[in-house]
């Protein structure tokens, strides 16, 4: 016992008058392995981060601690649970959405940043009845060594179908916070705007609200719009984007994943329009100029090859799980083994490589 309060108090000492020494290992991110035959993914083994501290002191040897970070996407996972099996359904205009609403904002506090809430109203037409809805986004920034900005951004709101809207869209909501903790201390090459959009699910209403007030100043300034929706459920995973010189930063991820083992799809000159009206968030920065990546898990080479069949026939409702009753965290987890997981896993890791790696 006297041993052990001698040593506490050298090393006590030692750090108040000496220099201390910090290194991180980041260690290769898993590979994604295949799916089988069936349609489930094996559970996968942790993405880890290993940190050694080292003390040194003239009288006394070197001490070295090691530190398991957890594995990525487990921070993601515990948002997504509470978004979807705790809130539940968030159908824009509801408690159930101003709920998510109030806990993405105190989750950007508790992280450290100072978030904001942008408030809009939209008028739209329900069964034949003219209804006003109030909804809101809520974001955040973190300012890196250029002004110049790169958004980030996820829906909140979920349909009013059954389900409870893990994978469409708590889940990316969910990537989108655990990589806004985990680079809150880093130094980023961009200023990076993470935005929670609402009543995505009405007309993108959220996003052409905030995309609608831009200035011509601040969207020259944007260098990119990410997106993230839907990550959960697919057998694939994809990044998309226009092509030429606004594909830099997709394919500079793709380059990443597949050095890091992650198998992340493109579809070449892809169409991400239903009847020429814009699928998810991403399409009002599109429309203004601003460049755009989009994250999403489903699976093109089913149904009528267009992206929205997510899984086999035999799943779901005919390959669907957004818009349907099966869009919960159990049904998943029981029917795909390890997929949420893995999904997680890899959107973390690509995501937070693009915002702390990528230079344009």
């Amino acid at each position: 016992m006297k041993k052990l309060l001698w040593l506490v108090v050298v090393l006590t000492v030692s750090l108040a008058c000496r220099t201390i020494s910090s290194q991180v290992a980041v260690p290769t991110p898993i590979a994604q392995p295949t799916a089988a035959a069936s349609g489930t993914i094996a559970q996968p083994t942790a993405t880890t981060v290993e940190a050694t501290q080292t003390v040194l002191s003239e009288n006394t040897p070197q001490v070295a601690a090691v530190v398991e970070a957890a594995p990525a996407g487990l921070i993601a996972r515990e948002h997504l649970v509470a978004l979807s099996a705790e809130i539940g359904p968030r159908v824009a205009g509801t408690a159930g959405e101003r709920a998510a609403q109030d806990y993405i904002f105190t989750a950007f506090e508790s992280i450290g940043y100072s978030p904001e809430v942008q408030e809009f109203s939209v008028v739209e037409d329900a069964e034949g009845e003219t209804i006003a809805i109030r909804s809101a986004n809520v974001i955040a920034v973190k300012s890196g060594k250029s002004s110049q900005e790169i958004i980030v951004g996820a829906h909140y709101d979920s349909t009013g179908d059954a389900g409870r809207g893990a994978d469409d869209n708590a889940s990316a909501v969910a990537v989108m916070l655990e990589v806004a903790e985990n680079i809150v201390g880093l130094e980023t090459p961009y200023t990076i705007r993470f935005i929670a959009f609402g009543s995505e699910e009405i007309n993108l209403n959220g996003s052409y609200a905030y995309a609608g007030q831009m200035s011509r100043e601040e969207i020259d300034n944007t260098i990119a719009m990410i997106n993230l929706d839907s990550l959960a459920a697919g057998d694939n995973t994809y990044l998309y984007s226009d092509e030429g010189r606004k594909a830099e930063l997709r394919d500079w991820a793709l380059a990443w994943a597949d050095e890091h083992g992650f198998e992340l799809q493109t579809i070449a000159n892809v169409d991400l329009t239903d009847d020429g009206y814009g699928i998810s968030d991403h399409f009002p920065f599109q429309e203004i100029g601003i460049p755009y990546a989009y994250f999403e898990a489903t699976n093109w080479a089913l149904g009528d090859q267009d992206g929205y069949t997510q899984v086999d026939s035999q799943y779901g409702e005919n390959g669907y799980i957004w818009h349907t009753q099966y869009d919960n965290i159990d049904y998943l987890d029981q029917t795909f083994p390890g997929r949420v997981d893995e999904h997680l896993n890899l959107f973390v890791s690509v995501l937070q490589a693009v915002l702390t790696e990528y230079i344009r």
